[in-house]
């Protein structure tokens, strides 16, 4: 029987009606510390992951080696060092665009809590001040999305899906990708292609979707927030390390940022003297935080880990598994 170690806890196959085989041993773990994980796993043929927890380096992979396949649930595979998983020929794979919807209806409810300031409006209303900060906010203004120039950061699965929306609601979108324009891969969007800076001169709501990797990796610091508008937006429901927290933080004190909604931050879980938690109060209500729940839905949820139980039953079946990341098809020779 095969033996699967799953890092995902059964409660989220059970939350999400999701079966498990019956013909697989399944066994879930919540390690402490890297020796868990190694020791849990040293009869598996499988390892499954969620795509934030935990760090798979090379030095645990070297006592890894001997597994078939380490599949994330979601898209993201950066905790996970694939290249020295692909020299020692394990397939790291993932599940991109199952909650692809979920996080760009999360992304638009950001952007829209953000501009019509809801987390204010909420808490001042429930203070018993619903006078005063109706008249404030009508005195301030409030935004909607019809009009606005929306910058991507990103047009993968998610940004399309974004851009899709945005545009329905009147938003002009532009975009940045790193391939450069993509306007060959989607045609049926009317957005046009910007280069990072000049997206971020321009645009009053920039929302960011691009993985984490070596290039992206404190994409946005200190001088490329400056070059926003006074008074934009900023969306990330993509990595934390992508933008550094410390010029995000001082952006929102001098007030040079309108708003900000993170539902990712680096490192996560942040520790109590994270400067997006160390905000004084004025900067505080300038961001809107979550707990990186943007592609948990139920239904993305399910969509995922169907699509990371589907990989495994190809391993196991000795075929080469779908959305490999790291250019290691199987992890056999005699595998076709």
């Amino acid at each position: 029987m095969a033996v699967i170690v799953s890092v995902m806890p059964k409660w989220r196959f059970d939350t999400s009606r999701v079966e498990l085989p019956p013909h697989w041993d399944f066994q879930f773990i919540n390690p402490a510390t890297d020796a868990e994980l190694i020791n849990a796993c040293r009869q598996a043929d499988c390892l499954l992951v969620p795509a934030s927890f935990p760090v798979i380096n090379a030095a645990m992979l070297r006592q890894l080696s001997h597994l078939q396949l380490i599949q994330t649930v979601g898209a993201g595979y950066d905790l996970i060092d694939s290249m020295a998983a692909a020299e020692l020929g394990i397939p790291v794979a993932n599940v991109p665009g199952a909650n692809a919807k979920s996080v760009a209806e999360f992304t638009v409810g950001l952007i829209i809590a953000l501009q019509r300031q809801l987390c204010t409006a909420d808490r001042e209303t429930k203070a018993g001040h619903y006078a005063a900060i109706r008249q404030a906010l009508l005195k301030t203004g409030l935004n909607e999305i019809s009009g606005s120039v929306i910058g991507l950061v990103g047009l993968g699965a998610i940004g399309c899906q974004v851009a899709r929306i945005m545009t329905f609601l009147g938003a002009s979108v532009c975009y940045y990708s790193r391939s450069g324009s993509a306007a060959a891969l989607v045609p049926e969007l009317a957005i046009t292609y910007k280069p990072l800076h000049e997206l971020l001169a321009i645009s009053n709501i920039v929302s960011v979707h691009v993985p984490l990797t070596a290039d992206t990796r404190g994409l946005i610091g200190r001088y490329e927030l400056g070059l926003m508008p006074a008074g934009s937006l900023l969306v990330n429901t993509a990595r934390g390390e992508v933008i550094d927290q410390q010029a995000l933080a001082a952006m929102l004190e001098t007030g040079h940022l309108g708003g900000a909604a993170v539902d990712v931050v680096a490192p996560e879980p942040p520790p109590p003297d994270h400067p997006l938690l160390s905000l004084s109060p004025a900067a505080r209500d300038r961001l809107l935080i979550t707990p990186h729940i943007a592609g948990v839905t139920i239904g993305a949820f399910r969509d995922m880990l169907l699509g990371a139980l589907e990989n495994i039953g190809r391993v196991l079946a000795h075929t080469p598994p779908h959305n490999v990341v790291n250019g290691v098809a199987v992890k056999n020779k005699d595998y076709t």
